[in-house]
């Protein structure tokens, strides 16, 4: 097997274990992979449309609708209508639900790796740390150079202020 494809393989075990994990603890809060998914959305944009989440999520919006509705009757969504065009609605998380997340973020967000890397001596989990950064860096560059959406997210995720800071 070629390095390419080896490294490709790793990505999909371990995004395959992520979400199998994900979907554990979803079940677990009465919440499915989807209803996630918008949560998540909604969360990364604080106010959003149906349109708008099912162009992100790449849902059909009577789907992104269904589940929003659901979402709003659990009390995770609100759903209010626009200041500038009446005819549209935004969808935000409600104030229970902004509460429980900013409170437990970093656990939701890894949680399910947390015990994989636990199984790694320290030295390890730094050499694993700095392959990803390296791989990331990398994919990036890539975007960039073909013109592909290059989302902030992957500064958030992968570089945090605090590591900007150690470089």
């Amino acid at each position: 097997m070629n390095r390419a494809d080896f490294i490709g393989e790793s990505i999909d075990f371990i995004h395959r274990y992520t979400m199998k994990s994900l979907q554990k603890t979803a079940e677990e809060h009465g919440v499915t992979i989807p209803q996630i998914r918008v949560i998540a959305d909604v969360y990364a944009h604080n106010i959003v449309s149906i349109k708008q989440l099912s162009q992100n999520l790449k849902m059909t919006q009577s789907t992104v609708s269904d589940i929003v509705d659901r979402l709003i009757a659990k009390e995770f969504l609100v759903k209010s209508p626009n200041q500038k065009d009446k005819r549209l609605v935004d969808i935000t998380l409600s104030p229970k639900l902004v509460e429980e997340i900013d409170e437990s973020i970093s656990e939701l967000t890894s949680q399910s790796l947390i015990g994989v890397i636990n199984l790694l001596s320290p030295s390890e989990q730094e050499t694993v740390e700095k392959g990803m950064k390296l791989l990331v860096s990398a994919v990036k560059e890539k975007m960039i150079a073909e013109g592909i959406d290059n989302y902030d997210f992957i500064d958030i995720l992968y570089f945090s202020e605090k590591d900007k800071r150690r470089k």
